[in-house]
């Protein structure tokens, strides 16, 4: 295989192309496809990725200089330039054409004419070709106010024309006529924090964007444009030789920009357009490109995408070290002389160095004692960029005599206990390795990803995120968010215990078997040899056991259950450990997903945090708590309805029809209001359809009246889907006379908003109304989304009796999809059965709904076959 850049197959075929004499667009565009797809074919063969874009580069080069000779344009009257990528010889197979064409002088009528065709021609032929036309003049005088404009001047590279002119450009754009080298260190620099502030959230998402999130290609570029400012083109093995990186980290940012250009090569070949987003559409075949191919496809997929994100994560602290060393030359520091803290530390400006070169090797305690300090110095925000280095380098000294020192053991505990700077020097130990270094089952879920929606973040990030927002707590911000969690934090009396549960919740993610139990034996562990007493070690063990335990019982059970409430808290047993879950759990459920965060979920935590907080204080047996909370809301709810005017043996004689277990499930604010509405209307405004927000603003709460009809549970639910509107959750009752029903709908607007217009709240009861009188439903096509059809999650129904409320229990685990509770709902009317209550519940692109049903005639379903051929209905009408 011939990789020199010298030799260029396209170059051969382009003379061959020429050679027959093509005159339209459309002959361009056959030698265009014909390129590409030997492009391919060479990067199959195993081309080097750099060579095939400089190879790409050379063929339009080449098309460009002869086409712009054929338009006639005067040798004098202007320049053309490639920018951008293309300037930088960087052109993958979709990528932009950026072109600049620049004047000599104003153009006349004629050239403006003749520019228009040759733009045009390019267009026709298949390029996309992105644009500028300028004089000399008004190119400097945008370039000056313009960092965008002065960037791709940078990287200008002349193609064809008037020579001359583009060397005036060069020489009016030079830092000595406008930005200078300082003053363009600094604008990049704004630029990328705001960029950061738009992309870098996602970078460790399980869609990145390779090119703009954060250690992406436009890290890569944003280097090379500060230091072709100062020091001129330079390529990176001249960064070496200049001193600005060392021999690793020249290889490191080499293979890995090799790295993320091959992945852009395939998208683009992929996509048939430009394309940098890592889409789950793209990532299997990404993985079966670089050899990923185990038998579970989704294994393939985490393994490749594991490797993509430590890729990013090493050139995340490539650009902070690049960035460092030419902030010192570029912008140095005001303080004249270093300050010495302590016997190793030297503070410089705002950074925190070693100091000497040979501090890791004489006390080595100082790669994990350097960050306790960070944390106690608030005018100190980061490392030198030298010190980042030796770190590096010295990472092997954190070996198992490290870890077991008992003063390295108690500064880890340390940095856990500063009631400031926990979170930012966690990310810096990750970012530099040291994290991963003292705590070896860390490292394996480095850039871990979960091939699912549910986990936005790879699991270090993720832990990284739980860990904020449990720092959150202490802050104003998180008193102002989550008031209660910000109430039970101040009175925690070890707040290190939280933070150490929050570490290891997942760390045993990618192992086989159960991560909670795995972890929570490392936790303990960890927690014992780290000096922890044995309550606190089983404590932390406990809580990374269990932490999903609250939100599975808030989001897939019936809270407003007594013996649910019983049952949590019988698992729980403590305040203390109430206490500790409660904030574990509203964190990790924040941090997993925060788009899958609202305040219906926050809400849900908080009964049930409350309603058990209540039973482990008071103590009082269960069934003696039913007839307890049915007295006092039953006496709460008659003294508010007397006060209105309604009569007390109305209001007991409806209670009766609808039953205990309606009085245990609903706030007496709900019973009030469905009273007041129910005892006041008559079959004449039937149905009856009521909307309001929560008195807790969590949810929009609709309130249905009706009677009774095989169809209802599915007509209501499909009227909500058709209005866009999300059900959290469905308690519906069924009155004695057996001739009414009623709804109790807890919803969000789209994108799991408050519907708070007043129009728009009666938009919604109208339409409901409609549809439950209508005499048929127009049935709706149902269009899964994008995302969705790349996750195959296999349907599974399950059946439990519960005697003792009268209904079978079916749980169904299904993909998310839309129009989910329609169709389970017309499954469950050509069964005959009537649903009495429902909990929804979505999990990134999985659904797990529990309903509680019965015969049309209020028998238990419990007949196997039965159950089996309803089973097997459901998983047919739930495919996607």
């Amino acid at each position: 295989m011939n990789t020199d850049t010298r030799f260029n197959p396209l170059l051969d075929y382009y003379q061959a192309f020429k050679a027959s004499d093509p005159a339209q667009s459309s002959d361009y565009a056959k030698l265009l496809h014909t390129a590409r797809e030997q492009l391919q074919q060479f990067f199959e063969k195993g081309f080097p990725v750099h060579t095939l874009l400089y190879h790409h580069t050379a063929l339009i080069d080449a098309l460009l200089q002869d086409l712009w000779q054929q338009s006639g344009f005067s040798p004098t009257m202007a320049s053309l330039i490639a920018v951008g990528g293309y300037g930088r010889r960087e052109l993958h197979p979709a990528s932009d054409i950026d072109l600049m064409i620049l004047l000599s002088h104003e153009p006349s009528q004629t050239e403006c004419e003749r520019i228009s065709d040759f733009l045009t021609f390019l267009w026709d032929m298949g390029l996309e070709v992105g644009h500028s036309v300028r004089t000399l003049d008004e190119c400097l005088e945008t370039a000056k106010s313009d960092l965008t404009v002065i960037t791709n001047l940078i990287e200008a590279r002349w193609l064809c024309g008037h020579r001359e002119l583009y060397m005036c450009m060069r020489r009016g754009i030079s830092p000595q006529n406008m930005w200078s080298s300082r003053e363009f260190f600094l604008a990049k620099l704004e630029e990328q924090e705001n960029r950061y502030k738009k992309f870098g959230d996602t970078a460790y998402r399980v869609e990145p964007n390779l090119k703009e999130g954060r250690g992406g290609l436009r890290d890569i570029h944003m280097i090379s444009w500060i230091i072709e400012r100062e020091y001129g083109q330079l390529s990176l093995f001249e960064l070496h030789e200049h001193h600005l990186l060392e021999q690793g980290e020249y290889k490191c940012l080499r293979e890995g920009r090799d790295f993320l250009w091959r992945i852009r090569f395939i998208l683009h070949n992929l996509t048939g357009r430009k394309e940098d987003r890592l889409l789950f559409d793209y990532q299997h075949t990404l993985a079966k490109s670089f050899g990923y191919n185990a038998p579970n496809r989704n294994d393939a997929v985490e393994a490749f995408m594991q490797r993509y994100y430590k890729t990013i994560t090493e050139l995340e602290r490539l650009n902070d070290v690049l960035l460092g060393v030419l902030r010192g030359r570029l912008v140095p520091s005001q303080q004249c002389h270093p300050i010495m803290v302590g016997e190793w530390y030297q503070k410089r400006g705002n950074l925190l160095a070693v100091n000497s070169r040979d501090t890791f090797t004489l006390y080595p305690t100082a790669l994990l004692e350097i960050f306790l300090i960070l944390q106690t110095m608030p005018d100190v925000h980061c490392l030198a960029p030298e010190t980042i280095r030796l770190m590096r380098s010295h990472l092997h000294r954190i070996d198992s005599g490290f870890r077991q020192q008992a003063w390295h053991r108690q500064i880890f505990m340390q940095i856990l206990r500063q009631p400031s700077g926990i979170t930012h020097v966690l990310r810096l130990m990750n970012r530099y390795g040291v994290l991963a270094a003292y705590l070896p089952a860390f490292a394996n879920i480095v850039g871990r990803m979960q091939y699912d929606l549910f986990h936005v973040y790879t699991v270090d990030e993720h832990t990284l995120v739980v860990i904020s927002y449990v720092r959150r707590y202490s802050t104003e911000r998180g008193a102002r968010e989550l008031p209660v969690g910000a109430e039970i934090f101040k009175n925690l009396p070890k707040p290190e215990l939280l933070y150490l549960a929050a570490l290891f919740h997942d760390i045993a993610k990618g192992r086989h078997g159960d991560h909670s139990e795995l972890g929570a034996v490392d936790a303990y562990h960890f927690a014992r040899e780290h000096g922890l007493n044995l309550y606190d070690a089983s404590l932390v063990g406990w809580l990374v056991q269990n932490h999903l335990l609250m939100s599975v019982t808030a989001q897939r059970k019936d809270i407003s259950d007594p013996l649910v409430i019983h049952e949590f808290a019988s698992q729980v047993i403590s305040q203390a450990r109430l206490d500790y879950l409660f904030l574990l759990t509203m964190a990790d459920m924040k941090g997993t997903n925060p788009k899958l965060w609202n305040s219906w979920k926050q809400s849900l935590l908080n009964e049930l945090y409350f309603n058990t907080r209540h039973l482990l204080r008071k103590r009082i047996p269960f069934s003696e708590k039913s007839n307890y909370l049915l007295e006092k809301k039953r006496s709460a709810a008659l003294e508010q309805l007397r006060e209105e005017g309604f009569d007390a043996a109305q209001c007991q004689s409806l209670w009766e029809k609808l039953g205990d277990d309606y009085l245990l499930q609903h706030s007496v604010e709900s019973i009030c209001w469905h009273a007041e509405h129910i005892l006041t209307s008559s079959e004449c405004t039937m149905p009856l359809v009521q909307l309001r927000i929560t008195s807790s603003g969590s949810s929009n709460v609709i309130f249905i009246y009706s009677k009774d009809r095989p169809d209802l549970f599915t007509r209501v639910v499909s009227t909500l889907e058709q209005l866009n509107l999300n059900t959290v959750q469905a308690r519906i009752v069924s009155l004695e006379d057996s001739i009414h029903d009623l709804y109790t709908l807890h919803i969000l607007g789209p994108d799991n908003t408050l519907i708070t217009e007043a129009s728009d709240q009666a938009h919604i009861t109208e339409v409901i109304q409609r549809n439950l009188q209508a005499d048929k439903l127009r049935p709706r096509q149902h269009r899964p989304p994008r995302i969705l059809r790349n996750f195959d999650v296999p349907t599974r129904i399950k059946f439990r009796q519960q005697e003792d409320r009268g209904v079978t229990l079916m749980e169904v685990q299904t993909g998310d999809m839309p129009g989910l509770l329609s169709r389970i709902g017309e499954v469950l009317d050509q069964f005959g059965i009537r649903v009495h209550s429902a909990q929804i519940s979505t999990l990134g692109e999985q659904a797990e709904d529990v309903f509680y049903i019965t015969h049309r005639d209020g028998e238990l379903f419990t007949n196997e076959k039965q159950q089996e051929q309803l089973r097997d209905a459901l998983v047919q009408a739930l495919k996607l």
